[in-house]
């Protein structure tokens, strides 16, 4: 039992930092390719796993919808694209 309780411990302090290294966008939706799983906002191609990304699901939106979107920091520094979604919400 107190492996479980440990581990539990451990990984939702691992959640908590990787948290404060969070960016955020909102605006707009656009080209959402369901095939890909990708979307647009602001410029910035991002990418909404249902397995982890939280929030809307990306098949309930549409283009034009207005959305803010949490991903992290170091995704989009390391310059690649998509950039995955953490949450995804609809405003």
């Amino acid at each position: 039992m107190q492996k479980i309780v440990g581990f539990a411990a451990a990984s939702a302090l691992a959640l908590l930092a990787h948290g404060a290294f969070a960016d955020e966008v909102s605006g707009k939706i656009s080209n959402i390719d369901m095939t890909a799983a990708t979307f647009v906002v602001e410029g910035t191609t991002f990418t909404a796993d249902p397995e982890n990304t939280m929030g809307a699901k990306l098949s309930d939106l549409k283009d034009g919808d207005t959305v803010r979107v949490e991903f992290a920091s170091e995704d989009a520094e390391s310059g690649k694209s998509p950039i995955n979604a953490m949450v995804l919400e609809k405003e």
